[in-house]
C-alpha cells in the first residue's frame, strides 16, 4: 500500500489494514516473550477492529 493509497483508503479499510499488522507484530511479541508488548498490540488490534466495524462502508473525506 503506498502513500497515496493510504490518504485515499476509506476509514474502514485503514483500520482493517492496521488491525492485519497489529496482529501479525503481536504475534512476533508473543512469540520473543515481549509480553507486555504483546499485550498493546493486541489492544490496538481490537481498537482497530472496533473501529472498521463502527463505519459505514461508504465514507466519504470532505
Amino acid at each position: 500500500m503506498t502513500e497515496t493509497d493510504r490518504e485515499r483508503a476509506p476509514v474502514q479499510d485503514a483500520a482493517d489494514y492496521i488491525a492485519t499488522l497489529a496482529d501479525e507484530l503481536a504475534g512476533m511479541a508473543a512469540n520473543n516473550g515481549l509480553d507486555v508488548l504483546r499485550y498493546l498490540l493486541e489492544m490496538a488490534r481490537d481498537e482497530a477492529h472496533s473501529v472498521a466495524r463502527a463505519q459505514p462502508e461508504t465514507h466519504e473525506h470532505g
